[in-house]
């Protein structure tokens, strides 16, 4: 009798696995538009097992709500010298970086992030004619008079576009 009812429970927990493989293998095979449907479908009725599965899938796929949550971040990264010790420096540093790397977006089109193949040492070259490592207190006045001559003109035009990528 014993014997009897532990292959009973062996055979519902096979055709549960069973079951859930299927259910996989379904998903894999549908689209990322199909696999969004059902998730709404799922969600509406309160299916939570079901719902559980599709975002499941979605996830592994990186579409819907994790389209680009594995994509890397973009953030500027700015290496001053040791020798900085003026307080404002990286402030200033910082917004005339952002700002010449709008206006290289601008001016490309582009919808992308700022700082790929712009780097820091490429701005300081650029506006400053030195390495960010040759960096010196005194810049700091060079870099605000950058801010003040395109920031304003700069941030307004660069709304705009992040407007249009918005809406891609």
């Amino acid at each position: 009798m014993m014997r009897r009812s532990s292959h009973q429970i062996a055979a519902v927990v096979a055709l549960v696995c069973l079951a859930n493989f299927a259910a996989a293998e379904d998903l894999a095979s549908l689209s990322d538009v199909q696999l969004a449907e059902r998730t709404r479908e799922a969600v509406g009725a309160q299916d939570a097992e079901a719902a559980l599965d599709l975002l499941t899938e979605m996830q592994r796929r990186g579409t819907g709500i994790f389209a680009g949550v594995n994509r890397a971040t973009c953030n500027e990264v700015i290496d001053l010298p040791a020798g900085i010790t003026d307080w404002r420096f990286k402030g200033a540093a910082r917004q005339a970086y952002i700002t010449a790397a709008k206006r290289k977006s601008l001016e490309a089109g582009t919808c992308g992030c700022l700082f790929d193949g712009f780097s820091f040492d490429m701005f300081t070259s650029e506006i400053l004619g030195k390495p960010g490592a040759d960096l010196v207190n005194d810049d700091r006045v060079e870099l605000e008079g950058y801010l003040t001559q395109h920031q304003r003109e700069t941030e307004a035009r660069y709304r705009d576009l992040e407007t249009v990528c918005r809406s891609m």
